[in-house]
C-alpha cells in the first residue's frame, strides 16, 4: 500500500462517487471484504448519518437503513461514545439483539472480523471508518499489525476530503505553519515525545504543547493523526 499514491487519488476526487470508487479499489488492493466511511453527525449542518460511502452489498445497505440499524449496531453505538479503534470482537455479542444483528450481517456477506476507527473533525463532526475482512484469526492479527496505523492516517484524510467534496466543510484557505510549529509536527511524525522535541529545539515543554495545539488549529484538525495526514498531503512535511 503506497501512502502517497492513495493521498493523491483522494486529493483528485471531486465527487463522492469518485471517493466511493477509491474505497472499492483500496479494498481490493488490501484483500479485504469491505471498507466503510460513515459520517455520523455534522453539527454545523444539523444532519445525522450525513454521508455513507461503502462497499457493502446494496441489499444489506437497504436492509440496514430500512430497519434503522444505526440505532442498534453495536459498533456504531461504541463509535459514537469512544475515541479509540474498536475491534468488532470486543463489542457486545451477548445480547439477543446483537447476535441477531451480526448473524444478519454475515448472511449479507459482511466479514467476521472488523475494526472501526472513530474520527473527530475540527467542526465537531463525527465519523467512522471501518475495515472488514472474512479471514481467520491469525491472518487478521498479522493484517492489523502491518496496516492499521497506516489506514488510520489515511482515514482521517479521507474524512477531510469527503466533508469538502460533499459540501459539509468550509473551503476557506488554511493559515501557513510557522517554522517552530512545523518542526514540532515533524518531531511527532518521527515518533518523538514532546519532551524530546523540546530538548532538541531548546524550548520549554509548554512551548512545544502550544506549538502543537496551534498546528491542529491552523490545519483545522481535531487530532494529530488528521494533522499529520493533511500536512503530508499538502507537502508541509515529508
Amino acid at each position: 500500500m503506497q501512502r502517497e499514491v492513495i493521498l493523491q487519488e483522494i486529493e483528485r476526487a471531486g465527487t463522492t462517487e469518485e471517493l466511493a470508487r477509491i474505497l472499492r479499489d483500496w479494498r481490493d488492493e488490501l484483500g479485504l471484504s469491505h471498507l466503510v466511511y460513515h459520517a455520523l453527525s455534522v453539527p454545523a449542518f444539523e444532519r445525522s448519518n450525513a454521508l455513507l460511502l461503502l462497499t457493502y452489498d446494496d441489499a444489506w445497505v437497504q436492509h440496514y437503513v430500512q430497519h434503522d440499524y444505526f440505532q442498534i449496531d453495536p459498533v456504531v453505538r461504541a463509535g459514537r461514545r469512544g475515541f479509540l479503534p474498536i475491534d468488532w470482537m470486543a463489542v457486545d455479542h451477548h445480547t439477543k439483539e446483537a447476535r441477531h444483528f451480526f448473524a444478519e450481517a454475515a448472511s449479507f456477506g459482511v466479514g467476521r472480523h472488523g475494526i472501526t476507527l472513530p474520527i473527530r473533525g475540527p467542526a465537531g463532526e463525527r465519523a467512522l471508518f471501518t475495515i472488514n475482512a472474512d479471514v481467520n484469526d491469525e491472518y487478521w492479527h498479522r493484517w492489523r499489525l502491518n496496516y492499521v496505523h497506516e489506514v488510520q492516517l489515511l482515514a482521517h484524510y479521507f474524512h477531510d476530503r469527503a466533508m469538502r467534496v460533499a459540501g459539509l466543510r468550509d473551503m476557506r484557505t488554511l493559515r501557513p505553519l510557522a517554522a517552530r510549529e512545523r518542526q514540532c509536527l515533524e518531531g511527532i511524525v518521527r515518533g518523538q515525545a514532546p519532551g524530546q522535541i523540546a530538548s532538541d529545539l531548546d524550548v520549554s515543554l509548554s512551548a512545544v504543547h502550544s506549538y502543537l495545539r496551534s498546528v491542529r488549529m491552523k490545519l483545522e484538525c481535531a487530532t494529530f493523526e488528521q494533522a499529520i495526514a493533511k500536512a503530508i498531503r499538502l507537502e508541509i512535511i515529508s
